[in-house]
């Protein structure tokens, strides 16, 4: 599996304290500072626009938050973004010399309990594209 961090602002070990783009393999040979910048919810939303960024009490079929979200991943082709999943994939794989093609696995960094979270977004957008991609399963 490959972490790519969707986040705004990632925690600095996750690129080893070298900058936003430093990508390395940690100790137990995990790649960490990949990103899926086109995720970010602050590529769509300015956090101070909306009243709820990461609320646990409202509604998520009335969070303007979400709405605006789902708006952006509206715009964002699901081909491309496929494709670009695919290359990475495949120059891991290729890098590594793994036999079979690696996971891409979104991280999003908040608890699957916040109701207004992008994540249910994302997996909303997928399936939309008849591409079923589910929650992680934690720990496997």
């Amino acid at each position: 599996m490959i972490p790519l961090s969707t986040a705004a602002f990632d925690p600095k070990w996750f690129h080893d304290y070298q900058g936003k783009y430093y990508q390395f393999k940690d100790k137990r040979g995990i790649w960490n500072g990949l990103r899926a910048e086109s995720f970010c919810a602050s590529n769509a939303i300015a956090f101070d626009e909306c009243g709820c960024p990461f609320c646990e009490e409202k509604d998520p079929d009335k969070c303007e938050f979400l709405r605006r979200y789902r708006m952006y991943l509206d715009t964002l082709s699901f081909d491309e973004m496929y494709q670009r999943f695919e290359r990475l994939s495949k120059e891991i794989q290729k890098y590594d010399g793994f036999k079979e093609e690696p996971i891409m696995v979104l991280i999003f960094y908040e608890t699957p309990k916040n109701r207004c979270s992008e994540r249910t977004e994302v997996l909303k957008w997928f399936h939309s594209h008849d591409y079923p991609i589910k929650e992680l399963d934690y720990p496997i």
